[in-house]
């Protein structure tokens, strides 16, 4: 059995019972622009891993950057038009799967908190004011700029055994400050999402230390290769040129000698990366956004080939988004069983987003047999 066999978005963000049915191996979200594919893929990060508020500060910094983290919080949650009034519902959250995740349904609701932050100067001066009528005291202090906003999210999860388990955090606005009630212990699969951007952190430097001692990194070598073969090695070192602890990871190139890895283009940094997430999250899920940018079309056969071979020898789930019909017959011909892949077509519908499933087999008869557009 899956991880997850069936997983059902009843409300989240702009997504409304929304079913992805009989999920594979691979797993593939198509469709218009702003259908809710790249959404999927986080309500499936939270849904993985509820208590680590890590994954929900992570998903807003991917879209929104390090501002406004009360409102991007806000809107995880659906707003839904109601139509007798012609406002926004505030709702919850509301995600339920079966496979082998004990996690079967999960609930998150927020509210709106305001605190009055006073400083040590403040609370000296309110001190020798206690003479003055209160009022005028409650006035200089409840001021806009002494006043923070905040918002408390409760999270509650029921597990395949039918028990209910309980968290809550609060975060401010300005201190950034964030905390936890119950400290209960997390349960979660190994997750990791892939943007257009991750590729440029620093994380792959831990990642590819953890490779080379599990000797994974011959296989890292293979991978690279297929967007360029005078890759012949990699390996972090220290820059013999800076006077500061720098270091980067370099390739060996055939013609070059040592090339830091900045001076390649980002099909081969989003490769690895993609790679070292893939050894991350062994027995777990793998979420790709646009599978295929970056990646030059003559590179995709057998690049795609690796990541589905070894998404079925680490047990791997992966979900990915692509805009790519190219992608799409890249994938059906690096695959063979008919749980191997699955498509999944989203198509706005009404106040729902209607799903049209396409297994293995039946993607191979639309796409070589009838030529059918699949997006």
């Amino acid at each position: 059995m899956k991880n997850l066999e069936n997983f059902t978005i009843h409300q989240f963000r702009g997504l409304r019972d929304l079913e992805l049915k009989n999920l594979g191996q691979i797993n593939l979200l198509v469709g218009v622009n702003n259908c809710g594919k790249t959404s999927v893929l986080e309500a499936l990060s939270i849904y993985c891993n509820p208590f680590d508020i890590t994954e929900w500060l992570n998903i807003i910094y991917q879209r929104q950057g390090k501002s406004f983290i009360l409102e991007s919080l806000e809107w995880l949650f659906p707003k839904f038009e109601n139509v007798r009034n012609n406002q926004l519902e505030k709702n919850e959250i509301l995600i339920s799967s079966d496979g082998n995740f004990d996690i079967e349904k999960l609930s998150m609701t927020y509210e709106e908190l305001e605190e009055i932050s006073i400083s040590d100067k403040d609370q000296g001066e309110r001190q020798n004011l206690e003479h003055i009528l209160d009022r005028i005291v409650k006035e200089y202090i409840v001021s806009e700029e002494n006043t923070i906003k905040g918002l408390k999210i409760r999270i509650k999860y029921i597990d395949k055994k039918g028990k209910e388990y309980q968290e809550a955090f609060s975060f401010w606005e300005k201190n950034n400050k964030i905390s936890r009630f119950n400290q209960r212990k997390n349960i979660k699969i190994p997750i990791s999402i892939v943007t257009g951007s991750s590729h440029r952190s620093t994380k792959e430097f831990r990642l590819l230390s953890d490779a080379t001692f599990d000797n994974f990194k011959p296989n890292l070598i293979e991978l690279l290769q297929y967007m360029d073969s005078d890759i012949v090695d990699l390996d972090i070192l220290l820059s013999p040129i800076t006077t500061f602890s720098s270091f980067n990871i370099y390739l060996k190139y055939q013609k070059l000698g040592l090339v830091p890895i900045d001076v390649f283009g980002d099909g081969v940094r989003r490769l690895l990366y993609i790679a070292l997430q893939l050894i991350e999250v062994q027995g777990g899920i793998l979420l790709i956004d646009e599978l295929e940018s970056t990646i030059h079309t003559e590179a995709l056969q057998r690049s795609f080939r690796w990541i589905v071979k070894w998404c079925k020898k680490m047990n791997v789930q992966l979900f990915a988004t692509t805009h790519s019909l190219e992608a799409i017959d890249t994938l059906v011909a690096s695959t063979e069983l008919e749980d191997d892949l699955v498509l999944y077509r989203l198509k706005p519908h009404d106040s729902k987003t209607k799903v049209t499933r396409h297994d293995w087999k039946g993607l191979k008869i639309l796409r070589e047999e009838l030529g059918q557009e699949v997006r």
